[in-house]
């Protein structure tokens, strides 16, 4: 049987239009993963100072890998593997090579060149555009570990809203901004069967990221090459279709090698792709709505007259 967040506070009340983090199952996975964008985009105190912990980790992260810093490589690696506070993403040991630092190292080998050729590497959302092995589910994770300590504190600020304490202490590593390094810390937590609860802001998750090879290869490398003058029939342009259709022949990842050589020779073409990729959010209306989180968790919408 499922068992929510709602299950262990506020009469079992369902619904996302009553709380302000996403009403997890607390016995299972939940197939939604925690957005940089979203984050970025999102106006209020909470993801601000997410930003600013997410960025810091990254400023070390490209400058270890752009100097071939080794044994910093390892460190920042050391406690970014799979998280299963959050309920989100896969879990359950699926996230195969993520879960080990050797594993990650592994995939994250292109980088060590792609970081020569590409200097305008520098967001946490560049992982899974240009790094063929990194998608959705291990970004997710690693922006939890990185934010540990900030949605603890997120979780306990909420219980103690619906009047719970903290169930035991929890021993865990945290990024911390000041310091440019992973921290350990001892902090009360909230335990269900055994394990650490760590509450999402409802805001900063998605059931897919917005940006991908595929839209950066689209919205972005396309147009260029069709401002260059490339692509076109005559005067006129080769519908996207079109061209996306006849390059399928070309191989199964022909986006991602397009879309690198393409950024290795124009470097400026990721830089216009992170301009423009909160645009790319707003149209397709940035988070979640509590009906669509209903829909996914619960599998049924709840009125708001329920």
């Amino acid at each position: 049987m499922k068992k929510y967040v709602s299950d262990y506070l506020n009469k079992g009340i369902k619904g996302h239009f009553n709380y302000e983090f996403v009403d997890v199952i607390v016995n299972d996975d939940n197939l939604l993963f925690i957005d940089p964008i979203l984050i970025e985009t999102s106006g209020d105190q909470w993801s601000k100072d997410a930003k600013a912990l997410i960025q810091s980790f990254f400023d070390a992260f490209f400058e270890a890998y752009n100097e071939k810093d080794e044994l910093k490589k390892k460190e920042l690696l050391s406690h970014a593997g799979e998280q299963n506070g959050t309920r989100l993403g896969y879990g359950r040991g699926d996230n195969g090579k993520g879960n080990s630092v050797k594993g990650l190292l592994d995939i994250f080998t292109p980088l060590e060149k792609l970081i020569q050729e590409i200097p305008t590497m520098e967001k946490a959302e560049d992982l899974p555009l240009l790094i063929p092995d990194f998608a959705k589910d291990g970004l997710s994770d690693l922006l939890t570990n990185i934010l540990h300590a900030q949605l603890n504190a997120f979780t306990m600020q909420q219980m103690c809203k619906y009047g719970l304490k903290s169930n035991g202490n929890t021993h865990f590593w945290s990024w911390d901004k000041e310091k440019a390094c992973w921290i350990q810390l001892e902090k009360p937590s909230f335990y269900v069967d055994g394990q650490e609860l760590l509450l999402v802001p409802k805001q900063i998750v998605r059931k897919n990221y917005l940006f991908s090879t595929s839209q950066y290869f689209n919205r972005i490398i396309l147009e260029r090459i069709r401002e260059e003058g490339g692509y076109m029939d005559g005067d006129k342009p080769i519908p996207k279709k079109e061209v996306v259709k006849a390059k399928r022949f070309s191989g199964e990842h022909w986006q991602y090698d397009e879309s690198v050589s393409y950024t290795k020779k124009n470097n400026d073409a990721l830089d216009e792709y992170h301009k423009k990729l909160p645009i790319f959010y707003f149209e397709n209306g940035n988070s979640m709505q509590d009906d669509e989180l209903d829909e996914l968790i619960y599998g049924y919408p709840v009125s708001q007259t329920a």
